[in-house]
């Protein structure tokens, strides 16, 4: 019966190699739990520390071993031969190990996005949030070749930061091609860790990398998650680039903290091991949601460990359908039928309708198939560039640009009621969607393989009866804003002991600042008179050497 099974294993492995890209000479076994003693593997000297296994090394000439998680947790480890083999015989061999509970071929998959050319002189000379993002915010007017615009076919962004704009205490993760650290629109934006003395060249907390005070990057192996293609930049963007600065565009989420992890190279190509490292990473280090605009058409059983790590530990994957125009599966986002934690995402145009083309192939088209969830916004997505500290001008197009926007609107829900569990946040998303937006061949009523339950709409999310049946009084809401303000009077709550100088700046969508007082803060109540400022949405900046937090307030 073992070799019947294995015969069929090798057969389906054989198939998917053939089918999907995997590095060469490379490996990426799991021990099985009980076969593994820890304190025993070393390495450095290429132990793992089961008699049988390291046999195999040997044999087969293993000159490198890199550990995938804490491996005292998940006794998973990536093999690197100093030899060329084949990798499915390999694995063959190395499966049928008693200690063995999988062994699978390291496959490359890829970002599911691709930059354009930006022809600045097409669109209105106003502010760049209200002539570029529309997928945030769509009048009709965004004229781009190729594509048509429907009013409203967005996620009523505007709206939805009319009830929440991010928890400052809260991490997402973007498991992509690094970020650009150094473009103004991320200034304050991203995590550092708390554990980690920067510079000392110590591993302070003892997790096996060096000086990770930022991040990490799998790709070269060090602490510098830096953007060398593109893709990452953008993605993150989406989700964080800074609010009030005048300067730029709006992301979703205007308070939390960005964890860059980089785990596409520079031509944004990826490994399921690098994959899978991040997403441990990103749960052991606090974040609540990973974005991950990557697939690949292989299953992988360290993937699939790796996302259930992150389900036992309450953290939110949202990953990205790819853009081949098919039903074919891609994984992460095929694991959303196997692991409700998982959100898997489709695209669409400015006039609703499923991409079909994206700008830049006349074949590509957003991927579908009965795992989908959602859709969102992706294609023409401008956001910031790695070209210098204040690149705007690049758009991108892709599920990869879909992906972080549900990432982003999934963190100002786990803001609203940070109790919810990733399954109940997938089920607002899904449930509040709006439906039959495309053609009616496809997106037809309640749930399809095209549309999933829908386009998100971040504003009907956030007024879900959930999120308001659950007020939770803690750190995450230390800060209450009362919207609208009316008679000019803007009533702060402080349902945490914040004390002390708190000053409250009021600006313009446009940078204009309108208003600036200081005032000594108390627990509770606190009125502040705003007279004189005329009916309108405004920016309102909350800071106080405790806690700080951009609010979008409406004055009536």
């Amino acid at each position: 019966m073992k070799k019947h099974i294995f015969t069929i294993f090798s057969t389906l492995l054989l198939s998917l190699c053939n089918a999907q890209d995997f590095e060469k000479n490379q490996l990426i076994i799991k021990v099985k739990n009980e076969s593994f003693n820890k304190g025993k593997h070393d390495l450095a000297k290429n132990i793992i520390g089961v008699q049988s296994v390291d046999r195999l090394n040997n044999e087969h000439l293993v000159n490198k071993i890199t550990p995938i998680g804490d491996v005292d947790f998940t006794t998973s480890f990536l093999l690197e031969f100093k030899n060329d083999i084949d990798v499915a015989s390999i694995a063959k061999i190395y499966g049928e190990d008693s200690k063995i509970a999988f062994a699978e071929p390291n496959y490359i998959a890829h970002g599911a996005g691709v930059q354009g050319n930006a022809s600045l002189s097409t669109f209105p000379t106003d502010t760049f949030f209200s002539s570029r993002q529309w997928s945030l915010y769509n009048t009709g007017t965004f004229v781009v070749s190729g594509m048509t615009t429907t009013p409203d076919a967005d996620v009523d962004m505007e709206l939805a930061w009319d009830i929440e704009t991010g928890d400052p205490n809260m991490i997402i993760a973007v498991a992509d091609s690094g970020i650009n650290f150094s473009h103004e629109d991320f200034a304050g934006r991203i995590w550092n860790k708390p554990t980690e003395i920067i510079g000392d060249g110590i591993d302070n907390d003892g997790n096996g990398l060096i000086d990770d005070y930022r991040g990490w990057d799998w790709v070269n192996n060090d602490n510098n998650p830096t953007d060398d293609h593109g893709h990452g930049t953008n993605c993150t963007g989406i989700i964080g680039s800074a609010a009030n600065n005048a300067k730029g565009y709006a992301g979703v989420n205007w308070n939390s903290k960005m964890m860059p992890l980089k785990v596409l190279d520079s031509g944004n190509n990826g490994t399921y091991a690098n994959m899978a490292n991040s997403l441990y990473y990103a749960a052991n280090n606090g974040a609540k949601i990973v974005s991950m605009s990557i697939g690949g058409t292989a299953p992988s059983a360290a993937l699939a460990s790796a996302i259930n790590y992150l389900r036992t530990n309450n953290v939110l994957l949202v990953a990205c359908m790819m853009n081949n125009n098919n039903q074919v599966s891609n994984y992460p986002a095929a694991y959303s039928t196997a692991y409700d934690n998982v959100i898997a995402v489709g695209s669409t145009d400015a006039n609703d309708k499923r991409t079909q083309p994206f700008f830049w192939s006349t074949t590509s088209g957003s991927c579908y198939g009965t795992h989908i969830n959602v859709v969102a916004p992706g294609n023409f997505i401008y956001g910031l560039g790695i070209d210098s500290n204040t690149s705007y001008g690049s758009y991108w197009g892709g599920t990869s640009q879909a992906t972080p926007l549900v990432a982003g609107v999934a963190s100002l829900i786990f803001a609203k009621n940070p109790t919810l569990t990733p399954a109940q946040v997938r089920n607002i998303l899904q449930t509040t969607a709006e439906d039959m937006k495309g053609i009616p061949s496809e997106d037809t009523p309640g749930f399809d393989k095209y549309h999933g339950w829908g386009r998100i709409n971040a504003y009907t999310a956030l007024q879900s009866t959930v999120l308001s049946s659950h007020e939770v009084v803690n750190d995450h809401f230390a800060i209450r804003i009362i919207n609208p303000v009316s008679n000019g009077n803007l009533e702060i709550y402080n349902n945490r002991k914040i004390k002390g100088t708190t000053r409250i700046t009021v600006s313009s969508f446009e940078g204009k600042q309108i208003f600036n007082q200081t005032l000594d803060l108390k627990e509770g109540k606190n009125s502040v008179q705003m007279k004189g400022i005329i009916t309108g949405s405004y920016i309102l900046n909350f800071e106080n050497k405790e806690y700080q937090k951009i609010f979008k307030i409406i004055v009536k």
